[in-house]
């Protein structure tokens, strides 16, 4: 059997171990709650990029479409000078013809 002192020296153990124990399990509990801040904190960040790119996505879809609309009345209008050019040399080589 176990004597009074043994009793005592294995309930002494024991708190200690307990005490141990939940000290270590705080420990792991305080980096746990920090993690998840910082989780918290990067899912937060990560809506608002989200939120952001899909604002700047749409400017930008609106930009091209201006852009386009743009280059085709500058295609319509270099093309008509194109044509305009086409004939002054045409009509100046006419005229180079008639001079000489």
């Amino acid at each position: 059997m176990i004597d009074a002192g043994q009793l005592h020296l294995i309930e002494l153990l024991l708190s200690i171990a307990g005490f141990l124990i939940l000290f270590l399990l705080g420990i792991i509990g305080f980096w746990i709650q920090k993690w998840i801040r910082a989780t918290d904190a990067l899912t937060e960040v990560i809506q608002k990029l989200e939120v952001h790119f899909a604002s700047t996505q749409t400017t930008v879809e609106d930009i091209k479409k201006q852009c386009d609309s743009r280059c085709a009345l500058y295609d319509k209008r270099l093309n008509g000078h194109s044509e305009v050019i086409h004939a002054h040399s045409t009509d100046i080589a006419v005229l180079k013809q008639h001079h000489k």
